[in-house]
């Protein structure tokens, strides 16, 4: 069996570091605007993931029937995709 290169709680590892930069980078692209390219780069990497954890855990669902134990994992796969995707695409489609 090969090991998968893009995971959920990789996928979530990332995403959350992205986030924290474009949270970093935002006084800087206030204050000025050549950082605007890096700034957008930190928010669209941040929002593939969010995107990439709410398709793979939707894939995951789709393919098992999971029991009851695994609800609350696949509950915080869907909020973390959502609380990454969510706020980094609002802000991409303001800073567009």
């Amino acid at each position: 069996m090969t090991p998968r290169l893009w995971t959920i709680p990789r996928a979530e590892g990332v995403g959350t570091l992205a986030g924290l930069c474009a949270l970093l980078l935002w006084p800087v692209f206030a204050a000025w605007e050549g950082a605007k390219p890096v700034f957008a780069a930190a928010l669209a990497l941040t929002a593939l993931c969010g995107v990439s954890i709410l398709l793979a855990t939707l894939a995951d669902l789709a393919r098992r029937r999971r029991g009851r134990s695994l609800r609350p994992v696949r509950s915080f796969d869907v909020a973390a995709g959502l609380l990454l995707a969510g706020p980094a695409l609002l802000a991409l489609a303001d800073l567009f």
